[in-house]
């Protein structure tokens, strides 16, 4: 996950592309990949620069007069065109426009709702499990708030008010993920002395300031978690000899056994089925290497892998995907790069379903189909991660991260069965996307879903020709792209 920091530094986004009077309130996350980092963590914000364990969070509030944050109990949506309850069930997607207004719409852009709130500034929209609500971090310029949204579908009538489950000035929220049974959200937000786990219930019951018995399951930083469970999690925290993974309750108590000499990596992960449990162990004279264990220990399988790795099992089996180096390289890099391997969780068989430097993957929801981010050179040459990764350094927020000459940013489709590539084709992904879903997409991965449910297509966020984001439904058969809607961040309904 982004690794925010502690002392507030201003910045101002340029206004949105359509000419709006207000300044897009963000918070700007640097690259701090969990891990026993190189000397010099790359920063993807404006040309920062930072070093392991220095945490800084880079607020934007908007210039001019401060304003009082709306109450959340008197605003409401633009519902309009909204449906009674009992509407068609049809998935959606969530999209923040760079004015950082919140809008829901359909597949093709249409059955547009919106969820403006005046004065806020949203960013990353979270579904509930169950799709019937939205969370999202909202800005203004004197605190940060987490806003609750009863989702409303296309129709007429009703409307909808937004509950905020939690505000504050000097502890912002900036990573949302909803407990399984859709009844509260878990957040990060940054503290003092780093990042703190907080839990919130949805309906805002709890005290608005984060006070409440039982709002804080955890501190530390870096901080990675997954749900096992409505009352359980996966946490990976910290780095080196003092990092803990493992299984810990509400309470922050652990329920399970640690697992000691963890490595380079940022989320541990846990098939679907709760049987196998996926790490990074590293030795003092060896490289890293990704381990699938079985929970009562009676089986474990290990990969080679040298620096930082990611990995995700499988959303319907015990396949682990992974992407890291699968060769000693010159110069270490903090961004887990290298080829696309699939682990039998049982067996330990590896395949390598993508070569190259590939530098993120999703898997579809059926689990047959992998869409893969990758570096390359026209006519299929591999090519560095450095002169890409620069880019999205330098980027300012706006202008999307451009590769230098010849490099070029691939996506592609590939059957797990069979390790065919359905299609692939050049993208243009926009800066907000390279420079905070990129670096921590398999943390993403675990709460925003950029697959559609039907697992045919995918949304991302496209640079379009006039240099403004656009989000783009991709199909995975390799037809052709639709543009849905101007938008920096777009993700599915479950």
């Amino acid at each position: 996950m982004p690794e925010p920091r502690t002392d507030a530094e201003q910045e101002l986004a340029p206004q949105d592309a359509g000419g709006g009077s207000q300044g897009r309130l963000r918070i700007v996350l640097p690259l701090a990949l969990v891990g026993a980092f190189v000397a010099t963590v790359i920063v993807l914000a404006a040309g920062l620069v930072t070093t392991r364990g220095s945490l800084r969070v880079v607020a934007s509030p908007s210039s001019g007069a401060p304003s009082a944050a709306p109450n959340a109990s008197s605003v409401a949506p633009n519902a309009s065109s909204a449906a009674p309850s009992g509407a068609s069930a049809a998935s959606l997607i969530a999209v923040i426009d760079e004015s950082g207004d919140l809008a829901t719409m359909d597949e093709r852009g249409g059955s547009r709702v919106s969820y403006a709130v005046p004065g806020v500034v949203f960013e990353f929209p979270a579904w509930s499990p169950d799709g019937s609500r939205i969370a999202a971090v909202g800005h203004t310029p004197d605190d940060t708030s987490i806003y609750v949204f009863t989702v409303l579908r296309g129709g007429s009538g009703g409307h909808a008010k937004p509950i905020a489950i939690y505000r504050s000035p000097d502890r912002p929220p900036f990573y949302l993920y909803w407990t399984p049974d859709s009844r509260r959200v878990a957040f990060l937000a940054t503290e003092a002395a780093g990042i703190s786990l907080r839990i919130a219930p949805a309906d805002g019951a709890a005290p608005l300031d984060g006070s409440g018995p039982g709002a804080i399951i955890r501190r530390g930083a870096p901080l990675y978690f997954d749900w096992e469970g409505a009352d359980r999690l996966l946490l990976h925290v910290g780095t080196g000899s003092s990092a803990f993974v493992g299984e810990v309750g509400l309470d922050g108590a652990s329920v399970a056994p640690a697992v000691p000499g963890t490595g380079d990596f940022r989320s541990a992960s846990a098939s679907r089925d709760g049987r196998y449990l996926a790490y990074v162990r590293s030795g003092t004279d060896s490289p890293g290497e990704i381990v699938i264990a079985s929970r009562d220990d009676a089986s474990r399988h290990g990969l080679p892998v040298f620096g930082p790795a990611a990995f995700a099992f499988d959303p319907t089996g015990d396949l682990l995907a992974s992407i890291a180096a699968d060769k000693p390289v010159p110069s270490a890099s903090a961004f887990p790069l290298g080829p696309l391997r699939l682990i039998d969780a049982s067996t330990g068989a590896v395949r390598t379903l993508l070569d190259g430097s590939v530098v993120a993957f999703f898997w579809a929801p059926d689990g047959r189909t992998i869409a893969a981010l990758r570096l390359a050179q026209p006519a299929d040459q591999t090519s560095e991660a450095g002169p890409f990764l620069t880019a999205a350094v330098r980027a300012r927020p706006v202008a999307a991260a451009t590769p230098s000459p010849g490099v070029e940013v691939r996506l592609a489709f590939i059957d797990v069965t069979t390790g065919t590539v359905r299609s692939e084709r050049v993208v243009r992904p926009a800066s907000d996307f390279v420079n905070q879903i990129l670096p921590y997409f398999d943390q993403y991965a675990l709460s925003h879903h950029l697959w559609a449910p039907d697992s045919a297509s995918i949304l991302l966020p496209l640079v379009h020709a006039s240099g403004g984001a656009q989000l783009v439904v991709i199909p995975a058969d390799g037809t052709d792209s639709r543009p849905i809607a101007d938008g920096v961040s777009g993700f599915w309904s479950p």
